[in-house]
């Protein structure tokens, strides 16, 4: 006797937490009306258990997008493609399509890449470190094709850059932040800045300076990127880590970068170029090689034993409290008291202090760094551990908060329907219990951050940074 799907389903929904039955079962009527035969046509696929109910009552963003990519969902689960990490199918993006055409075509592999890691993470099948690698490679990649089309579109007009012996000069986008490490959010916007080897001139028609070329270049980046359509945004860019920030120029030279760092690179730029990394080129040719090993690295990492940094390190932590306190972030689970930030300092911290003189210390994932730490002693292993299980917690929650309508937030939920969505993606019984373990994760680290801030008070040059 063939299944009722309306049975089936409504059956399932009788699994989820009330307060999320309403939306869930109103999602069900209009699948069933956009196509009737959606909801059949996966009954003996996998993904027709409580599972796809949970990813809807947990995701108003999955929900809509279920909808307008349901076929390619289906057919992912019949393949059994859901059951293995994200791997992206480059060949759909066109670099001859027009505007509208390629960036419908950009944002649809950026929605049906988010909801294959969302379905892998709300399903347990997918260890932390898969969930970043995976959405940070999406994005490298639509970063990168971004790149493709809009210096195709330039070469027509202006032809191809050219130093004075007539080489090729590509564009460099460096990440940042997150994205630099690897380890990118949900719905994070991407942190990138825009530099090119050399000097030179294009060889088209009309003749641009390397400085116009790229900054045209740059920008057209940027708005493929984030312009909004009815098919959403691909990411939000960030530029302002650029040499001086919104007042400086979009694009810089690589001599322009090595002065800045020499003459006005501020301490809170050496955390944040630990992460840096050039995604675009792709295969890096000897300048783009010797950007981090010649310029980058130096300025992060001193020769000697930088106990300086901890006094840094306690000045950028006063700002942000200063701030959490003036916007009333205390349940900010990225800037809050005991948030991921503070297990990125401890990590970063000790990483600047002895990362000049052990190589080893010199990556770029905050999960390697503290595991580097433990193994060169700078951290007993009970603390890495225990911060290496925090910060996977805190990821995890922020990338469930941020999933309910791609959102770049970090913000607990002050509602009942969402912290409702939180409490079943990360699978507790109820909020109660989720909020003492999200209180137990933030007590700890915050310990742990007060420790390692107030090293090196007293100027010493013990190199056993467990004292």
């Amino acid at each position: 006797m063939p299944i009722d799907p309306k049975k089936h389903f409504e059956t399932l929904l009788g699994d989820l937490p009330l307060l999320l039955q309403p939306s869930v079962s109103l999602w069900l009527e209009r699948v069933q009306e956009r196509d009737p035969d959606a909801l059949p046509a996966i009954l003996d696929t996998p993904i027709a258990d409580t599972r796809l109910l949970q990813m809807v009552a947990t995701s108003e963003y999955a929900a809509n997008m279920l909808t307008r990519h349901w076929a390619w969902f289906a057919d992912q689960a019949r393949s059994g493609a859901l059951d293995t990490a994200l791997q992206i199918d480059w060949s759909c993006l066109s670099q001859d399509a027009d505007e509208a055409s390629f960036g419908q075509q950009l944002r649809s592999l950026r929605n049906r890449g988010l909801l294959h890691v969302l379905w892998r993470e709300l399903a347990g099948n997918a260890p932390l470190h898969e969930t970043l690698s995976s959405l940070s490679s999406l994005a490298d990649g639509l970063i990168a094709a971004c790149e493709g089309y809009a210096r195709r579109q330039l070469c027509e007009r202006f032809g191809e850059m050219r130093d004075s012996d007539g080489q090729a000069i590509p564009l460099c986008i460096m990440a940042m932040g997150k994205l630099g490490g690897r380890e990118l959010n949900f719905s994070s916007d991407v942190d990138i800045i825009f530099l090119y080897p050399r000097d030179g001139d294009s060889d088209g028609a009309r003749s641009l300076s390397a400085q116009e070329y790229f900054t045209r270049l740059s920008r057209r980046i940027v708005s493929l990127l984030e312009t909004p359509t009815a098919d959403g945004f691909v990411y939000r860019v960030d530029t302002r880590l650029r040499p001086f920030g919104d007042s400086g120029p979009p694009v810089v030279s690589f001599a322009a970068l090595e002065s800045y760092l020499l003459n006005h690179g501020r301490s809170w730029e050496r955390y944040a170029y630990i992460k840096s990394r050039v995604i675009v080129p792709a295969t890096s040719d000897a300048s783009v090689t010797a950007l981090r090993k010649e310029l980058i690295e130096p300025f992060v990492y001193r020769r000697y034993l930088d106990f300086g940094i901890f006094e840094s390190l306690r000045e950028m932590k006063a700002l942000i409290t200063v701030e959490v306190q003036r916007r009333e972030m205390a349940n900010n689970v990225k800037l809050g008291p005991g948030g991921i930030r503070e297990i990125e300092f401890i990590a970063q911290s000790l990483q600047l202090v002895r990362g000049g003189r052990v190589r080893g210390l010199r990556c770029r994932g905050l999960q390697r760094a503290l595991r580097q730490l433990a193994d060169l002693h700078d951290l007993r292993r009970e603390e890495a551990a225990g911060l290496l299980d925090s910060y996977a917690f805190l990821r995890r929650l922020e990338n469930f908060i941020q999933a309910v309508r791609d959102q770049q937030t970090h913000e607990l939920p002050d509602n009942g329907i969402d912290k409702a969505r939180l409490t079943l993606a990360m699978a507790y019984p109820d909020w109660e219990s989720l909020a003492t373990e999200i209180q137990r994760h933030r007590d700890f680290v915050s310990a742990r951050f007060a420790t390692v801030a107030f090293r090196g008070e007293s100027g010493s040059g013990s190199t056993d940074l467990r004292e």
